[in-house]
């Protein structure tokens, strides 16, 4: 992908990363709803896309691996705004610690990096849940039953006979991901990043989390929330996990008003805030959470 790729006078580059089980295809009602000019960078992350070949089931694949290919994708560009939705926005967090130079702001949407929960007293169980439900998908994915792995991991995310309801050509193509979803459940158990290096993005970001999401993805965000410097972090009520898919036009909204702040510069003038104090919750421009302190490693 070379550098004119993303260049357009009147247009921001805007990459965008897909949750697992999805496809880069996920951004298209997205990308049609938003009015604010971009040029839109929809990529497939590592084993997705119609040329991707299947992932055997028991590789693994790291957040670094996927950082890595997108560095390598994006070699030539100018820096981008990047978009990513769970899976994907964990992503994106990692393209920016490795490479913050390349990362002009970050919207994120319940960004999963779960390994921050096993560190906090308060949220230990959370984050052990999680690796509960991962595993048994896992497993279900080791033991060749992909179609019970699909059904387990969709009805986690978005509740409760959403698997019935696809219509069949997407539950196909949800169960063929299923051993690059279990590789990324792994590489996000396994994520090594503590949460004080979060501190070093300097980059806006807009983090946003559904009203209506489960509580391991808000756990997170409430984690990142207290320590990134430039963040302004929305509760968008209603939405669960899957909020960019089920409403696209209102992450739309939000994403362009975003953008739009970026282009007019607001985020020279943006409040800096302080650093956490021991790991404690920043409020500043946190809204949309309920006002409760985590304590630092109790």
């Amino acid at each position: 992908m070379n550098r004119d790729s993303f260049r357009n006078d009147q247009r921001q580059s805007v990459l965008f990363l897909h949750c697992s089980g999805s496809s880069a295809r996920q951004w298209s009602p997205v990308t049609a709803a938003l009015t604010e000019p971009i040029d839109a960078v929809p990529l497939d992350l590592i084993g997705y896309g119609a040329d991707a070949p299947d992932w055997p089931a028991g590789k693994p694949c790291t957040l670094d691996d996927e950082a890595d290919r997108l560095a390598h994708r994006l070699h030539d560009a100018e820096p981008v705004h990047v978009v990513g939705h769970s899976f994907g926005g964990t992503v994106a967090l990692q393209f920016a610690l490795r490479w913050p130079s390349r990362v002009r702001s970050l919207t994120l949407y319940e960004p999963v990096r779960f390994a921050l929960l096993f560190a906090r007293r308060m949220t230990r169980a959370i984050g052990d849940a999680i690796v509960g439900v991962g595993r048994k998908i896992g497993a279900k994915v080791m033991a060749g039953r992909r179609a019970e792995a699909a059904e387990l991991f969709i009805d986690y995310w978005s509740g409760r006979g959403a698997w019935a309801a696809m219509n069949p050509r997407h539950q196909e193509a949800v169960v063929a991901r299923m051993p690059k979803v279990r590789a990324e459940f792994e590489a996000l158990f396994a994520d090594p990043i503590p949460l004080a290096a979060y501190r070093r993005l300097s980059m806006p970001v807009l983090l946003l989390v559904g009203g209506e999401t489960l509580t391991p993805p808000r756990e997170v965000a409430r984690l990142l929330a207290g320590v990134l410097p430039r963040v302004d972090c929305e509760t968008l009520p209603g939405l669960g996990h899957m909020g960019p898919i089920t409403d696209p036009t209102r992450f739309a909204a939000r994403l362009g008003a975003f953008l739009r702040s970026q282009r007019a510069g607001a985020a020279r003038n943006a409040r800096t805030l302080p650093q956490a104090d021991g790991g404690r919750e920043h409020q500043g421009l946190v809204r949309g959470f309920p006002r409760t302190v985590l304590a630092s490693g109790a």
